[in-house]
């Protein structure tokens, strides 16, 4: 899939930014966002029919943990 120049507004589902919404500058689906620190993974991407904007839905990803070697 290509890579669009377009910004997004996509609505955030679950993690500490639950049903806010983010601008991303050209993501594409199945691609990590970050927010605040925060991943989220972008699920769909829509036009809006009329408009020239491009909504979409983004949901939380945990990032592993780093291991730090025991001593």
């Amino acid at each position: 899939m290509k890579k669009s120049g377009a910004s997004v507004t996509v609505k955030l589902r679950g993690g500490p930014f639950d049903g806010q919404s983010a601008v991303a500058f050209g993501p594409t689906v199945g691609e990590l966002i970050e927010v605040n620190h925060r991943s989220y993974r972008v699920k769909t991407i829509d036009t809006i029919p009329g408009w020239s904007e491009l909504i979409g839905t983004a949901t939380y990803e945990d990032k592993p943990k780093a291991r730090v070697p025991a001593k």
